[in-house]
């Protein structure tokens, strides 16, 4: 309570109060009420700030200052109560002036008690603050324009240095604020730019990936069979080069049999000469006993017949002297045809050799690069081994680029998203907005809905209140 009416006071406590009660006279506008707030009385700070007379507004209630809406409401009635009851409170409050317009006030509303405890009175004591209550509301209209996206609203600088600082504050806050979302807005649509050029390059690279290791997994089969296929043909190479060595000796074990035969046909050639020698010799035998069985018959027919039976017996040799002639040059006839074909034998016979001694230089020669060839084939084939290997391991390396390079892909396309949703959040914020004009003290009408909190001393928040009924309009 702020004051209690006493039957005596000490003169200088009189003296002390009545300078307080001047100085808030002469500095703050004063109100007095009975408790059920019919008005008592009001100085000239008062009566000015609310444009009244005393004479209009003494008998009054309180309620002619504040919205007929709010004056009929239950949270009104029970304000009035409390204060009967001798419950204080602190808050600010707008107020109606005569001519309709809203002006606020920081007030305390404080009981008088009299000498037995009962409130007689409330008294209230307030200062108009109307400036720094407008040029709260215009950094709050500020700041919901900020909360809305509108970085260009700027707020009109109050009268107060205080809120005029704060309103500076906000100013250069907003200006800066839109400069960086601008530079954001660039920024983010670059990034978005980027990441949807990722995006589609990852899908590319991806697809790309995707059907190289598949071409690599056929590449790698296909080099796997060749390897199989090579490794077999190195097999079958050793195997031709042993059948070819074989062939080899056996064509050198033939060269030399055809040299045994070319010599045994050149022994015959030689035996058939010696035969046919000793043909011409017995054919000259035959001939000489020819020609001694005809003189024997000449001179057996010259005996006479002493020497017919003689003649008989060289007859008889003669005959058989023609006969081995006879077969002497049937023989001697062989003889040459023999030779002659010993000789186109031995002729056949050395061409033969010659040919098997090419034969078998050829089989050399091939044996040679069959050789090579099955080297060869073996160093293919551990070539082929370790290229199998290597692309087997470039597969496995190929697959796993192909999962990261999904997994890029789906990163740059999350990316994407998420420029997108930044830059679409960026654009929310728009900074061409123009500074709503604020209004004069006198034309200010309170808006319903988006006045200020004000604490009152009950513990009651204005804003938890309807917008209708809430205690600022006390």
């Amino acid at each position: 309570m702020f004051f209690k009416f006493k039957s005596s006071k000490p003169v200088e406590q009189d003296s002390g109060a009545r300078i307080i009660a001047e100085m808030v006279d002469r500095t703050q506008a004063t109100i007095q009420f009975k408790p059920d707030g019919t008005i008592l009385t009001a100085n000239g700070n008062f009566l000015a700030a609310l444009g009244y007379r005393l004479e209009e507004v003494t008998g009054r209630h309180h309620s002619m200052f504040v919205a007929p809406e709010i004056a009929g409401g239950a949270e009104y009635k029970s304000f009035w109560k409390d204060l009967a009851a001798g419950r204080v409170f602190t808050d600010q409050f707008p107020r109606v002036t005569k001519d309709g317009a809203t002006i606020w006030i920081q007030a305390t509303y404080a009981p008088v008690e009299n000498a037995d405890g009962t409130v007689e009175r409330v008294v209230k004591v307030a200062t108009d603050v109307t400036v720094r209550r407008l040029g709260l509301q215009e950094i709050a209209k500020g700041l919901d324009a900020m909360s809305q996206g509108d970085l260009g609203f700027r707020v009109k600088l109050s009268d107060q240095a205080d809120i005029a600082a704060l309103g500076e504050a906000f100013n250069r806050s907003a200006e800066q604020l839109g400069t960086a979302m601008g530079a954001v807005t660039q920024v983010s649509e670059a990034v978005g730019r980027t990441a949807e050029e990722i995006s589609k390059s990852a899908s590319d690279l991806s697809q790309r990936t995707e059907s190289q290791a598949a071409t690599l997994e056929e590449t790698a089969a296909a080099i796997e069979e060749l390897t199989g296929t090579v490794h077999s043909s190195a097999e079958g190479a050793e195997k031709v080069e042993g059948i070819v060595s074989e062939a080899q000796t056996a064509a050198e074990r033939s060269g030399r049999v055809v040299s045994d035969a070319v010599a045994a046909m050149s022994q015959i050639e030689n035996s058939s000469e010696e035969i046919a020698k000793i043909i011409g010799m017995i054919d000259d035998i035959a001939f000489q006993t020819n020609l001694l069985a005809l003189n024997a018959g000449v001179e057996a027919a010259r005996a006479g017949e002493a020497g017919r039976g003689f003649a008989v017996v060289a007859s008889e040799v003669r005959a058989l002297a023609q006969r081995s002639a006879g077969a002497a040059g049937e023989i001697k006839q062989l003889i040459g045809q023999s030779k002659q074909q010993v000789a186109s034998g031995v002729d056949l016979v050395g061409r033969t050799g010659a040919e098997l001694k090419q034969i078998i230089d050829s089989v050399g020669n091939i044996s040679t690069h069959i050789g090579g060839i099955a080297a060869g084939a073996k160093e293919q084939a551990t070539s082929l081994s370790e290229i199998n290997l290597g692309v087997s391991q470039l597969d496995q390396v190929t697959q796993q680029n192909a999962a990261m390079v999904e997994e890029t892909s789906a990163a740059s396309q999350l990316l994407s998203a998420d420029a997108s949703q930044l830059t679409r959040e960026v654009s929310k914020f728009s900074s061409t907005g123009n500074p709503a004009p604020v209004a004069d003290v006198v034309a200010f009408q309170r808006p319903a809905a988006t006045a200020p909190a004000a604490q009152g001393a009950g513990g009651f928040d204005a804003e938890t209140l309807p917008a209708a009924q809430g205690w600022d309009d006390y």
